[in-house]
């Protein structure tokens, strides 16, 4: 069993250098790749799509769930290292959203659900700007401002309150 599991070993180290050309030279003439170097490679290979790291784990008594966590920390692109958001304003016309805080607000309301304690929560994710409490913002359903409530960081059994949420954040309003 001990040779299966460096065989395939071999083969998952080879597919992530495939993403870097000398330190797939490296590792042909013998040199064992570092850590750094193949999380480096898998990140890479991972935004361009070409494969898909895979976890196993338990959510019942979070088996696997911290190494889930540190992977899409380590492995899945960030907001900036991918294109920018296409849409359309009200009148048609097609706009692109770069991630920057300092921007104008773009955020898409994904996910509204009715809270015991709040009532309703809007779940959003922040495409570019900054959303604060108390700003006002277009509802482009409904063609009208609204006024943003209580701001929350959402921690599975939690809620946090906060001021304002960033471009690549996700919260609840």
């Amino acid at each position: 069993m001990v040779e299966q599991v460096e065989e395939y070993r071999e083969m998952l180290v080879e597919t992530a250098l495939e993403q870097d050309d000398d330190l797939m030279g490296k590792y042909l003439d013998g040199e064992e790749p570092s850590i750094e170097d193949l999380k480096r490679c898998i990140r890479k290979g991972t935004i361009a799509l070409d494969f898909f790291p895979t976890y196993c784990g338990s959510a019942f008594k979070n088996k696997g769930v911290q190494r889930l966590l540190d992977a899409v920390i380590s492995y899945l692109p960030s907001p900036i290292d991918l294109p920018p958001i296409s849409g359309s304003c009200l009148e048609g016309t097609p706009i692109e959203r770069i991630p920057k805080d300092d921007g104008r607000l773009a955020a898409l309301a994904f996910k509204v659900m009715s809270d015991k304690h709040i009532s309703k929560l809007v779940y959003v994710r922040i495409y570019s700007g900054t959303l604060k409490s108390g700003s006002k913002v277009l509802n482009s359903s409904k063609g009208e401002m609204q006024r943003v409530g209580r701001l929350l960081r959402m921690h599975a059994n939690r809620q946090e309150i906060v001021e304002e949420l960033y471009s690549g954040e996700i919260g609840a309003v």
